[in-house]
């Protein structure tokens, strides 16, 4: 049986019966792959291994005698690999984190709704999928291992101070020594004593450099066998590692035949000399490595300009003379010459300054085993002929035109055709296959709607008139990712008609980004030296005093003129000296703000602690200048931490109650009503679910605003837009004929710095309260404010006297609300540091608006 179809045994371990039974009947619906045993306990669970084989376990935690993190270490003693699945209902970082050190394979902790049996089918797939391919990697390491000893070539590994650690059978046949005696002894055992010093210097330098002296592929040398006779070898190497150590490995092939056909080669190779004499065009030949020139005409110094001896000298010579516009091209091309793919014309400059094109081509030669021994090359002088060609110039000029204008994606359009040519860049900045090509007008279709006009009318205005352009659009590529582009174009005019339009497209996402953080770190600054009532202070690069306020003075107690005299560790006691320094340093190394806390030491020795936010200070040329930031006093935010950390605490113990003693009955309701669905159809099934639904989300909200509607994690750059789409998408479900409208007919909603997971709650909320409380065909408005957004409908609106409750945990207008759902919109604008306001939309209805919000 395939391992698609093959059964899939699991051990579930719970002490509740009643949802142990259930999730078996899921899990099952799941995938019919599945065969699952149940246990009360770890006792019981242990018993079932003994009998019986399993693919996974999945074992709740608080249970009667052992824990699941005690069956689990139990478990491990046994079966060390056996995936093991924590699936229960009490769930914390400490209990997450004692599951990892036990060894836990996955944690997920238990849910509402059956969503969360999908999600355990899914696991249950996946570690076992991975446990299964892990066992067969064992295998081929098995299998791996006997090649290795019955391969006919030597094969060898050495540590980094060029010890052998490892021979096979074959390298005991080839060097005449028994295995044993080869593992331990230095590699210069088996290389000749002239070319020792020179493998020691090899590997010295790529222990220290990482560079190679030579290709590790088939390289060709002597060794030496026991006797004392030198075999001729080809080697290819490479390196791993093992145990934390560089090793290296290393195949050795006995070429001794090979290299007795070469010199039977060599007779050929007279031969060949007699007839080029006689020839107009370079004919040359080397080794396959340019380490030997084995022959060259006199052509070479008619064309070249340059005496034959000096190639022989170093075969690499003749680069020295190609024009540096096309020397890397070709010295890129050269490893190309020994599979007979290598063809190229480039320029030559001759010793008097002249200007010479040459067609080069070569041929590899074989011998009789079939290997590539020798390069023959023929380079022809073509510079009339190129001279002829003009019309190659413009496949050149487009890609100079494009590098010109642009440094990322070139276009071209032709007006005649309307055919459209991309770069392989723009393709991948599109993320478009390079198949894809479209004609025009499905190359403008790329951009969104909203902008596509835009450029249409750009690029059109460019054909008709000749005219260059220069603009932005947005582009969504497929992957969903919205981009900011700048494409320029400039037409190419014959006798006054545009006959080719070409220009480049420009990403400037990142460069609009730090635009808008520049603007806020401008004004951020201004605003430091406007907040007066706190400690204001600037300091040189050196950390001396140049700019500070009264309320600095009045803080410290020193005078103008003691402050003056004073360095920037001076403000602070002597264990926050070497941190302050190091922040002071890290603003001048990397020219960006930093915000930490620290204390300040006053003149009569007292410590009052501070945040403190410092930055880059620059003069009118933008040289930096030293630091600048602002001190806030957190003597009562100390407090106040120190009061919230006990609630904290409390809150967290009653969640965790929650959570474990209700989430689980709640569960067994959800799913014994859906079976019993399948069964009968009851008035009182439905009566009882939506007084499910209703403890659910209560449930939910009070662990929300228990565990995370305090704080929240780290920000990052969130699209608005994407931000209400995706909101809506999930409120909308519930609507009555709701419409969702932009204050901007094309939107052009800002990106802001949030919390992507509590923006989309906190758009949710405010959409499902307009659609709940305004009434069937609500109109609901989202715009832009100059330091955030709003959200409004046309609805009754919320009374004068009403709008100071609202945010209160349990206020609702609506018979049936949790009276959460506002208290949250709360929460998460607070832990933003936004501030939030209810007031009369333009049609009467309620208009919220959140501002403090920071755009990017």
């Amino acid at each position: 049986m395939s391992e698609q179809t093959a059964s899939i045994r699991i051990l579930h371990v719970d002490d509740e019966p009643g949802f142990a039974d259930l999730v078996a009947t899921y899990l099952q619906r799941e995938d019919d792959r599945f065969e699952i045993e149940l246990a009360s306990n770890a006792s019981d669970g242990l018993d079932r291994l003994d009998d019986a084989e399993f693919d996974c376990i999945v074992s709740d935690h608080d249970m009667p005698g052992q824990n699941g993190i005690e069956f689990l270490e139990t478990v491990r003693d046994d079966h060390p690999d056996l995936p093991f699945i924590l699936f229960t209902g009490k769930g914390s970082e400490e209990v997450a984190s004692e599951a990892i050190s036990a060894g836990v394979t996955d944690y997920l902790q238990k849910g509402s709704g059956t969503h969360q049996y999908t999600v355990l089918a899914n696991r249950i797939r996946n570690v076992v999928e991975k446990w299964h391919t892990e066992q067969e990697a064992e295998r081929i390491r098995t299998r791996l291992e006997a090649i290795t000893e019955n391969s006919n070539d030597a094969i060898l590994t050495i540590d980094a101070g060029s010890t052998i650690r490892f021979v096979n059978r074959a390298a005991e046949e080839l060097f005449g020594y028994e295995q044993d005696t080869l593992v331990g002894e230095p590699l210069t055992t088996l290389i000749p004593p002239r070319h020792r010093d020179t493998h020691r210097e090899a590997i010295e330098q790529y222990l220290e450099t990482g560079e190679r002296t030579i290709d590790w592929k088939a390289v060709e040398f002597h060794g030496q066998h026991r006797d004392g006779h030198e075999i001729p070898l080809s080697v290819s190497f490479n390196e791993f590692e093992e145990d934390d150590e560089i090793r290296f490995v290393g195949v050795l092939r006995d070429i001794s035949d090979r290299v007795r056909m070469e010199e039977d080669l060599r007779e050929r190779e007279r031969r060949f000399r007699q007839m080029a004499e006689n020839l107009q065009e370079i004919v040359w030949m080397t080794d396959p490595e340019k380490e030997e020139l084995i022959y060259v005409n006199d052509a070479y110094e008619e064309i070249w300009g340059r005496s034959a001896e000096t190639l022989y000298e170093d075969p690499r010579a003749f680069i020295d003379a190609v024009h540096p516009e096309d020397r890397d091209r070709i010295e890129d091309a050269l490893e190309a010459q020994a599979t007979g793919a290598y063809e190229e014309e480039y320029r030559i400059i001759r010793p008097d300054g002249e200007i010479r094109w040459v067609n080069d081509r070569t041929v590899p030669i074989e011998n009789d085993a079939g290997e590539v021994y020798r390069i023959v090359g023929i380079t022809s002088d073509v510079t009339e002929r190129k001279e002829r060609e003009q019309e190659h110039d413009r496949l050149l000029d487009l890609l100079d035109h494009t590098e010109r204008i642009a440094d990322v994606g070139g276009w071209e359009i032709d007006p005649e055709t309307e055919d459209v040519f991309w770069s392989d860049h723009l393709f991948e900045m599109l993320g478009w296959d390079a198949d894809e090509e479209p004609p025009l007008d499905g190359a403008l279709d790329v951009y969104l709607e909203e902008d596509r006009a835009r450029v249409e009318n750009a690029v059109q205005e460019a054909i008709a008139a000749g005219d260059a352009f220069d603009v932005q659009a947005r582009f969504r590529r497929r992957d969903g990712d919205v981009r900011r582009f700048r494409i320029r174009g400039e037409p190419t005019l014959d006798d006054g008609d545009v006959v080719t339009l070409r220009g480049a497209v420009q990403d400037i996402t990142e460069q609009k980004r730090r635009e808008q953080e520049l603007r806020d770190e401008e004004q951020f600054v201004q605003s430091i030296y406007n907040a007066l009532p706190d400690p204001l202070y600037a300091f040189d690069t050196d950390g001396s005093p140049i700019r500070w306020n009264v309320r600095l003075e009045e803080v410290t107690g020193y005078t103008s003129d003691e402050t003056r005299e004073m360095h920037v560790t001076d403000f602070v006691p002597a264990d926050e000296v070497e941190e302050v320094a190091r922040k002071f340093q890290q603003v001048l190394e990397d020219e960006t703000p930093v915000t930490f806390e620290s204390a300040i030491r006053t003149k009569k020795g007292e410590r009052i602690p501070y945040e403190f936010t410092g930055g880059p200070l620059k003069d009118a040329d933008g040289e930096l200048i030293g630091v600048t930031g602002i001190g806030r006093d957190i003597q009562e935010r100390k407090e106040r931490e120190r009061e919230l950390q006990e609630r904290n605490e409390r809150l967290n113990e009653f969640a965790s109650i929650v959570s474990h003693d209700l989430q689980t009955p709640l569960n067994v309701v959800e799913g014994r009503i859906e079976l019993a669905r399948e069964e009968c159809d009851s008035e009182h099934l439905d009566q009882a679910d939506t007084a499910l639904d209703r403890m659910t989300r209560i449930l939910e909200d009070v662990l929300w605003l228990a565990r995370e509607g305090r704080d929240i994690g780290s920000t990052e750059p969130v699209a608005l837009q994407s931000a209400v789409e995706s909101a809506w998408n999930l409120v909308s479900e519930c609507a009555n004929d709701a419409e969702l409208r932009y204050a901007d007919d094309e939107g052009g909603l800002p990106t802001i710095q949030a919390d992507t997971d509590r923006l989309s709650q906190l758009l949710e909320n405010l959409l499902g309260n307009a659609v709940e409380h305004g009434g069937d065909n609500v109109t609901i408005t989202v715009g832009e404010l100059d330091d955030g957004f709003y959200v409004e409908d046309d609805g009754p609106g919320v009374p004068a006297e009403k709008r100071e409750k609202l945010f209160e945990v349990g206020y609702s207008t609506n018979e049936g609300g949790t009276g959460f759902g506002m208290s949250i919109v709360k929460r998460v604008a607070d832990a933003h540091g936004w501030d939030i306001r209810v007031t009369d939309s333009s049609e009467g209805g309620a208009r919220f608006e959140i501002s403090g919000v920071e755009f990017n």
